[in-house]
């Protein structure tokens, strides 16, 4: 019984951060295609609990997303979630857009990564975040060819790295062999050209 009680505050805490993650991505769609964003970071939440990170690191699976990709901001997360769950969020969150120059880019990536590296629950949930996109890019194959390889090649030189100082072997695992599913298509369709 008090294990039950114990859990509950740990389930509404995944629970509320779902919820607060559907409101905040309800318009979006994902850049594949017609997909509904929320369908992302539900699923790395999913990744992360087979990964067996606790409660704080689902929730901000959940919401990795919801600062770099929306108009909330972490003080908005700040005043609904736990510390731990902001700070893994925070991690995980990009400052520079998409399209900054690839100065902003080179200076940015070493301290983006740093702080994702101290964090063990940071740097696992990143390698499945990584890992769906990737998963996600093989099943728009072929019609996204040169965006697939590019975002393959980035992987590689950017993420594949971080692999070697996670102490999660399923999400190394994860991201890896979604990292070879993107290769093994791109060469498949490649072939076919």
């Amino acid at each position: 019984m008090a294990d039950q009680q114990a859990e509950a505050p740990l389930l509404l805490l995944v629970a509320r951060a779902a919820a607060y993650a559907a409101e905040a991505h309800v318009k979006q769609k994902r850049k594949a295609g017609d997909e509904p964003y929320i369908n992302h970071p539900l699923r790395v939440a999913q990744m992360a609990a087979e990964a067996g990170l606790g409660a704080e690191a689902i929730a901000a699976a959940l919401l990795h997303d919801v600062v770099e990709d929306t108009d909330r901001t972490l003080e908005d997360l700040a005043a609904q979630f736990p510390p731990r769950v902001v700070d893994l969020v925070n991690r995980l969150t990009k400052w520079w857009p998409d399209d900054a120059a690839a100065e902003v880019k080179r200076e940015g990536n070493p301290v983006y990564y740093g702080a994702i590296c101290e964090e063990p629950d940071a740097l696992a949930v990143k390698l499945l975040d990584r890992a769906d996109n990737l998963w996600s890019m093989v099943r728009m194959l072929p019609r996204a060819r040169s965006w697939a390889a590019k975002y393959h090649r980035k992987s590689l030189e950017e993420v594949a790295p971080l692999a070697g100082v996670c102490t999660n072997a399923w999400a190394i695992r994860v991201f890896e062999d979604a990292a070879a599913a993107l290769a093994a298509a791109l060469d498949e369709k490649g072939a076919a050209e």
